[in-house]
């Protein structure tokens, strides 16, 4: 069963944190005291709750997260009673996020199912940062000339090139996210990432939302 991270009286304010080149140890150090959500290797940020919908993933990093305090969760059930400590959620194909906490929309990526877990555990404003949505500098299909993650490359993302638009937007998650109607949910979802290919949600500067939403 998930409960909510934010106790009575405490603003259900919270930061998503994405993995995107843009990321940087300043914008970390400015939302460490929120309650902070992740996908797959945003884990080594010492975050409350972390998603990784993929088998791999959990199987090439399970040795250094396991000892991590977050909640880990995952959408594979092959993974069930695998891992000592992880957590199984269902996945269904729906369009937004599930207000049902028995499970949350697939959206073909950990990213949209991280924010759907962050409004099961009870937050009602978030700010994304590191979602840049996009590969910078595209040659083509495999070649890029910037920096694709905040890491850099590993085992698992140099085996991953999904398809992108002409200016290497991440177009078909972007479509995915583009049918979350947060209004719709009674939820606030604020884009803090600078020169994010994904326009479907309010853009601000961090520090602008930051004054904005926890005053």
């Amino acid at each position: 069963m998930i409960t909510s991270l934010f106790p009575p009286g405490e603003k259900p304010l919270g930061v998503v944190i994405g993995c995107g080149p843009s990321l940087t140890v300043e914008q970390l150090d400015k939302v460490k005291h929120l309650k902070r959500f992740g996908a797959n290797r945003s884990f080594e940020f010492d975050l409350d709750v972390v998603l990784g919908c993929n088998y791999q993933f959990w199987d090439y990093y399970w040795d250094q997260i396991k000892d991590y305090r977050c909640h880990k969760w995952t959408t594979r059930p092959e993974l069930k009673g695998k891992y000592p400590g992880l957590n199984y959620i269902e996945e269904r194909w729906e369009d937004s996020l599930s207000t049902d906490p028995s499970y949350v929309c697939a959206h073909h990526g950990s990213g949209p199912q991280i924010l759907n877990m962050a409004l099961h555990y009870g937050c009602k404003t978030m700010l994304l940062i590191g979602w840049d949505m996009r590969y910078l500098g595209k040659v083509d299909r495999r070649t890029y000339t910037g920096k694709r993650h905040y890491f850099g490359g590993d085992k698992l993302t140099e085996g991953h090139w999904p398809m992108t638009g002409e200016n290497g937007e991440l177009a078909g998650l972007i479509r995915e996210m583009e049918t979350i109607n947060a209004d719709k949910l009674g939820i606030t979802i604020i884009n803090c990432t600078p020169d994010s290919a994904m326009k479907c949600f309010p853009m601000m500067d961090l520090d602008s939302a930051l004054e904005k939403y926890e005053c």
